[in-house]
């Protein structure tokens, strides 16, 4: 039986510091910042990973009335997901490529697309 080593732990001001800057799409697409549910968090030297739900306050579903993409969440055309990808630039995290509201797997070609480590992309 193979047992595979767990991955290193992100440090809390890390983990927050990469949360903070993937919340900067969403708030510059959608005008209002989401809260994360993160369901993966993966980070390899200077590169992360997030997949996550986004939500309004109080847990509530993100609400995308008065966005740019309402007429496609009316539709059922865009999810509650949110997936970036993240580079560490000296002391600050910056997104460099994200989806918001993906229905499909968006990410599937940003390992070879931006040279980031494929193991990466592995969601928990």
């Amino acid at each position: 039986m193979m047992i595979q080593a767990a991955a290193p732990a992100i440090a809390p001001a890390d983990r927050a510091a990469i949360l903070d800057a993937a919340r900067r799409p969403v708030a510059e697409e959608l005008g209002r910042p989401p809260l994360f549910v993160v369901k993966t968090l993966n980070r390899d030297g200077d590169w992360a990973f997030l997949f996550a739900d986004m939500q309004a306050t109080g847990g509530k579903p993100f609400d995308y009335a008065g966005t740019r993409k309402a007429q496609a969440a009316r539709r059922g055309l865009v999810s509650q997901a949110y997936a970036a990808l993240l580079r560490r630039h000296g002391e600050r995290w910056q997104v460099v490529e994200a989806a918001i509201g993906p229905t499909d797997v968006a990410w599937e070609g940003w390992a070879a697309k931006h040279g980031a480590p494929a193991g990466l992309f592995a969601l928990d």
